[in-house]
């Protein structure tokens, strides 16, 4: 299946699934117990395999999985399963009968579509008490976070250091002229940034109630548009192949990515943070939190459970923001040296309730996709 007919049937999968949903946990039949003994991870007698799906972008060092085998007899198997919506969208197709035991890497923008589709069992770790409070979004005890990140437009130093142009800082900035032909954005329905910087725009303009075409938020789109926007399929794409700061080959200085896009760009640390090869636009920032869960159906589910609460031990958490340049979520955890200079601190990020993303997700993707058809 090429990957533009592959793209439209997730899309549709996956919306299909949001309808209707409250962002509130069908009932189950199974809560997993707690695992730790005396604040340990458990130990199986005979070696376990933990199938772990995840999306594209997760990563983790091998000696961290390698210290969770030793401690618990259990070898983790990982499951590469696209973007976060396409994972989610193949979770949904399997619900009950899993091809793995936890899922990792739905965010709050998804989090609706994993409750009422029944996906997980509930398990709530023990270590959870160690979570910043802002982050414990699902109070079902089913979606466990992780760590989280911030969704900006992020621009090449270089390219507008020699053009001579300004670095638009504003939402307003993006469509102004200087910058015709500049942004390039992800499609809301195939790439997760895209859809957290689509709710961005409906958060910082409002309207999301509005059903017509021209709710406020979808009139700044009309304007993005004007100026020339590029829409490409993920995140990939648009950062590697469209983006012209960092690694990338493309013309564009301006791209959606993250606030912590910068640290993996700098090669020289002794560079001043204003002078990093790829800067952030901090006022257009989303906030996403990923999170992880027991699929329902697992056979496994004691060593699923043993695995979230490694996830949340110091070793995965301090190994989170090297691998995954995101932020991790337990209070106090250390940060690499580069990561803290580097990543742009984002003090009020936008964000919109995850019950109402699952409530009206659906027709906001629809709004849009009827401007760019």
């Amino acid at each position: 299946m090429k990957k533009a007919v592959l793209a439209i049937v997730v899309s549709m999968v996956v919306l299909a699934a949001a309808c209707g949903s409250s962002g509130s946990a069908k009932s189950t039949q199974v809560t997993v117990a707690p695992v730790l003994v005396n604040g340990n991870l458990p130990h199986f007698d005979e070696p376990v395999t933990l199938r772990v799906m995840t999306h594209d972008s997760f990563a983790v060092t091998q000696s961290v999985l390698d210290e969770f085998q030793t401690a618990t007899n259990v070898t983790v198997e990982l499951v590469p399963s696209g973007d976060a919506a396409a994972m989610t969208n193949a979770a949904i197709l399997t619900a009950g009968n899993p091809v793995a035991d936890v899922i990792f890497g739905f965010d709050e923008n998804l989090l609706g579509s994993v409750l009422s589709n029944n996906l997980l069992t509930a398990y709530s770790p023990q270590r959870l008490s160690n979570v910043d409070g802002a982050f414990k979004i699902d109070s079902t005890g089913f979606a466990t976070p992780i760590d989280h990140g911030d969704v900006c437009v992020n621009f090449d130093r270089t390219a507008f250091s020699k053009s001579g142009v300004s670095i638009p800082t504003t939402f307003d900035g993006l469509a102004s002229a200087s910058v015709k032909g500049d942004l390039v954005v992800e499609d809301p329905s195939t790439s997760t940034p895209g859809l957290a910087f689509m709710l961005a725009t409906i958060a910082k303009f409002g309207g999301g109630d509005d059903t017509s075409a021209n709710a406020p938020w979808l009139s700044y789109w009309k304007q993005l548009k004007s100026n020339g926007v590029s829409i490409v399929d993920s995140w990939e794409t648009a950062y590697y192949g469209s983006f012209s700061g960092g690694s990338g080959k493309g013309s564009h200085p301006l791209v959606v990515s993250y606030a912590s896009s910068p640290p993996a760009e700098v090669e020289d640390t002794s560079l001043a943070v204003d002078q990093s090869p790829t800067g952030v636009v901090t006022s257009t920032c989303y906030r996403q939190t990923e999170f992880a869960g027991v699929l329902r159906g697992s056979s496994n589910t004691k060593a699923a459970a043993a695995f979230l609460e490694f996830m949340l031990g110091s070793s995965f958490q301090a190994d989170v923001p090297g691998q995954m340049y995101v932020y991790p979520v337990v209070t106090g955890t250390p940060l690499p040296d580069t990561f803290a200079k580097y990543t742009a601190p984002v003090s009020t990020p936008l964000s919109l309730p995850y019950a109402d993303v699952a409530a009206n997700r659906d027709r906001w993707i629809a709004q849009w996709s009827a401007l760019f058809r």
